[in-house]
């Protein structure tokens, strides 16, 4: 078999759209995917302009092909976009590109391969509605149901015996608990829905460092968890979103509170340097076992030592940090603890 047969075989049969272009932008190759996600066909696009045919366009920026692959000679992968169909119509599409290069070095034109992305992106709207609906559906009822509950406890009912009292207790700390869980919900499904853009102001984060600290050793002293606080000389301020940033050292707080046996001890440490702000939590308590580390930072995600959170907690505290251009990550020891540690930009 001759290396131009392997070639056809091999194009004709990937499950991706694929096109190859010259130095101009001109389409010499499309495959049979590429046939049925654009609904051209190869003879009807070969010889004429990518541009023109798959974007309807003369705009190079609003294809990824053009703006990376034959004007900057960069490799992209994976990365959204959008394409036009033969009938007119717009899809997504998830596209990796690659500049091409003769034997000598020579600049010849790119390659692309081209996901549809029209289903995945149907299914994901779907979920973020169900989800979006299925929280502002809690929410009342779990509020409403608080209320009466603290009207029982009050006494404004009648009086209660002291059984009766304990068990209304039960009740409404679980209801405390699952009001935290749509809490987490409705904040997720926010960030899910719109692009999270903090709103930066000047921020001081030694300020807020230990106001968050004094609200937390009010539940530490509960189990004897001593707080400490380790901070360099200078303010630590930056540009942040007061509210989110909050959101993140609270997040990194209670965690840390809840997973140190009593007696222990938690250990925040601020750090202002050249390029960033660092911030610190060690904690002594139980710690994460190596395999659950890669993932303790998605959505849903619960190792062994969390079977009652929501699993959103440390994946909104990603957002909220990558939102900012910083950076989190955490160092853990089983049984010995953890080190929940996030950056900043100073700039």
């Amino acid at each position: 078999m001759e290396k131009q047969q392997i070639y056809d075989i091999i194009i004709d049969n990937l499950p991706v759209g694929f096109s190859i272009v010259d130095k101009d932008g001109i389409i010499i190759d499309f495959n049979n995917t590429a046939e049925k996600i654009t609904g051209y066909t190869k003879k009807g696009v070969i010889g004429k302009s990518h541009l023109k045919m798959l974007h309807g366009t003369d705009d190079k920026d609003a294809c990824p092909l053009f703006k990376h692959a034959l004007q900057k000679h960069e490799q992209l992968i994976a990365t959204e976009a959008t394409i036009m169909k033969k009938n007119g119509d717009f899809i997504a599409v998830s596209v990796t590109t690659s500049p091409l290069f003769d034997s000598n070095g020579n600049f010849i034109g790119g390659i692309e391969l081209f996901r549809d992305m029209t289903e995945l992106k149907r299914l994901e709207r779907e979920r973020k509605n169900i989800l979006s609906m299925f929280v502002h559906d809690m929410k009342n009822p779990v509020i409403a149901a608080e209320g009466f509950i603290s009207r029982l406890l009050s006494g404004k009912a009648g009086p209660l015996s002291e059984t009766q009292k304990n068990y209304l207790e039960l009740v409404k700390e679980e209801l405390d608990g699952l009001q935290g869980l749509i809490t987490d919900f409705l904040e997720f499904s926010r960030f899910e829905a719109t692009e999270c853009k903090p709103v930066l102001g000047p921020f001081n984060m030694e300020a807020s460092m230990r106001k968050h600290i004094e609200i937390a050793k009010v539940e530490a002293e509960k189990k004897n968890i001593a707080i400490n606080f380790e901070t360099c000389e200078a303010e630590a301020v930056t540009n942040a979103d007061a509210m989110l940033i909050s959101r993140v050292i609270t997040n990194l707080l209670d965690n840390a509170i809840k997973y140190t046996n009593p007696g222990g001890a938690v250990t925040v440490r601020l750090d202002e340097r050249s390029e960033d702000i660092l911030v610190q939590v060690t904690d002594t308590g139980i710690g994460i076992p190596e395999e659950h580390l890669p993932y303790i930072f998605d959505a849903f995600y619960r190792g062994k030592r969390d079977l009652k959170g929501s699993g959103l907690g440390l994946s909104i505290a990603k957002t909220i940090v990558e939102a900012h251009g910083g950076r989190i990550w955490v160092e853990s020891i089983p049984g010995k603890g953890s080190t929940f540690s996030f950056t900043l930009p100073k700039k």
